[in-house]
């Protein structure tokens, strides 16, 4: 089948990436020219992917469509589009609801939203996808982990723990210049740091063990791994976390209304 990506940025350059390290078979991926810079590294690197001009021609063109844009330009140019029935159609927009995506895309019924993250390139990390499609559950399994939301409440909630992504490279980097300024050497720093939040990460994946009972799990009494819980605690961190969480839904549900 042939799929097309309406808008070329860094999450549908990602999905592109993660679609030729998969067995995915496409007889040919059609993307939009905008971003320029993109689109052109996309074409020339896969054979398989073709550049247009047109939204509407990547749209006549494709049994699945991708809507990649930001919600500005969403609104823009959905409504000049004209969509089949018969189509399967993927919105990455995270403001767009179900009954906005409903009446713009109109005749096409077979709609999901999706969230995939950067680390699709590497077939790696979670994909939020709302509602359940067998089919398109199945793409994204071989790109990554499907997460499928029951409802569009549950999907708003699990989009905002994607934004815990540049927190967690601050974490990192917390750790890594603390190394650094104690002299030991940044590729040292950085190696220490990347392999133990891997080790950790594979850990939870791997283990049946509730998430809780591994906090216990890691720590010994009277530890350095249950001092510095304790302190951080103490400070306040993980109810500030909490806290901040919360307005980062708040923010996608008003979006969404």
């Amino acid at each position: 089948m042939n799929i097309g990506f309406i808008g070329t940025g860094t999450i549908t350059t990602s999905v592109i990436e993660g679609l030729f390290r998969s067995k995915i078979k496409v007889k040919q991926i059609l993307i939009s020219e905008r971003s320029k810079k993109n689109s052109t590294a996309l074409s020339r690197k896969f054979k398989r992917v073709k550049v247009m001009n047109n939204n509407q021609e990547i749209i006549n063109k494709s049994s699945w469509i991708f809507i990649a844009v930001v919600p500005k330009v969403a609104k823009s140019i959905l409504q000049n589009l004209r969509f089949r029935k018969n189509q399967t159609i993927v919105s990455f927009i995270s403001t767009a609801n179900m009954t906005y995506l409903k009446k713009t895309l109109y005749p096409a019924t077979n709609i999901i939203k999706a969230a995939p993250l950067p680390t699709i390139k590497h077939k790696l990390g979670p994909i939020v996808l709302f509602p359940n499609n067998k089919k398109v559950t199945n793409f994204f399994n071989q790109l990554g982990k499907a997460v499928v939301a029951s409802t569009e409440k549950e999907n708003n909630q699990l989009w905002t723990i994607a934004s815990t992504m540049a927190i967690y490279f601050e974490f990192c980097n917390t750790l890594e210049m603390w190394l650094v300024n104690k002299k030991v050497k940044a590729d040292k720093a950085r190696a220490m740091v990347a392999s133990l939040m891997f080790g950790l990460s594979h850990t939870m994946l791997m283990s049946k063990t509730k998430t809780k009972d591994l906090i216990k799990e890691y720590q010994t009494k009277k530890g350095i791994n249950e001092e510095l819980l304790l302190r951080l605690k103490k400070a306040g961190v993980f109810t500030k976390m909490n806290g901040a969480l919360t307005k980062i839904l708040e923010r996608i549900t008003k979006a969404n209304d």
